[in-house]
């Protein structure tokens, strides 16, 4: 009986086990963390700033809502979605500056797109009319803050406007009326005329400092329903003076007109 050799094959020697890498060395994951750290702080600090700024308030036009050095947050986005209500007191960039620096007002909204406004200058401290949107009756703005009787102020530099004075300014589509709460010793739309919606930049919202006054920015405007004073009759004459009918708040004008024509007085007062 024959016998046959089987050959059997070399076993298939087993490969080493992999040796476990080297633990990174901790200089390179501090700076890794640190630069994560830092792209953070650099997103949210874009994200913020495009949100909100800084003001400083440099002069006296607000007081005494505000005071020169007053530190303010003011929102950016909170006319993203929305258009600046009366009483907002805004950052804003004028049409014409009033003084040689080119750094940006804060003012308050008193006329709306729309509105009719007067300053009526025959009460004493003057005060400011408004009628909402044009038709209706008219308010006179109460103003708690306002520091002292205020002037009337100058004629509206924008050609084919009307006088500042006893004249009636109608706002028109997208351009705004702003005044400073010191109206004696404020720069403002009596002076530069009417603010268009595009240079109205941020709203302020808090003061941040000084500490004392932290918070608010205290009340806004109200508006108070006044008497509609009713008109002449077009063509009403008094002693050889046609008169039309009368526009608002002339009542005043218009009785002296006719105490001066009654005394035979042709001088004008």
């Amino acid at each position: 009986m024959e016998q046959h050799a089987v050959s059997t094959p070399p076993a298939v020697p087993t490969p080493p086990a992999a040796e476990p890498a080297p633990p990174a060395a901790p200089g390179n994951a501090w700076v890794r963390d640190l630069l994560e750290v830092l792209l953070v702080a650099v997103v949210l600090y874009a994200l913020i700033w495009s949100c909100i700024e800084t003001v400083r308030v440099d002069g006296d036009s607000m007081q005494n809502t505000l005071q020169s050095g007053d530190f303010l947050i003011a929102s950016k986005i909170s006319y993203f979605f929305g258009n600046p209500a009366r009483g907002d007191i805004v950052i804003l960039n004028p049409p014409h500056q009033c003084d040689a620096t080119t750094a940006d007002y804060v003012k308050r909204v008193v006329g709306l797109p729309g509105d009719k406004i007067e300053i009526d200058a025959d009460t004493n401290p003057a005060q400011l009319l408004v009628q909402p949107g044009g038709t209706g009756p008219w308010d006179r703005v109460a103003e708690p803050f306002l520091p002292d009787a205020w002037e009337q102020g100058p004629q509206f530099p924008v050609a084919g406007t009307a006088d500042a004075v006893n004249e009636v300014l109608h706002i028109p589509a997208g351009d705004y009326f702003v005044m400073g709460d010191n109206r004696n010793e404020s720069c403002d739309s009596r002076f530069f005329g009417l603010v268009s919606r595009n240079r109205i930049l941020a709203k302020a919202i808090l003061r941040i400092w000084p500490l004392s006054s932290f918070g608010g920015l205290g009340a806004g405007l109200t508006l108070v329903a006044t008497s509609t004073p009713t008109p002449l009759p077009a063509g009403y004459s008094v002693g050889g003076l046609v008169l039309v009918a009368a526009p608002l708040r002339r009542r005043r004008r218009i009785a002296r007109e006719l105490a001066r024509l009654s005394r035979g007085d042709p001088s004008a007062t």
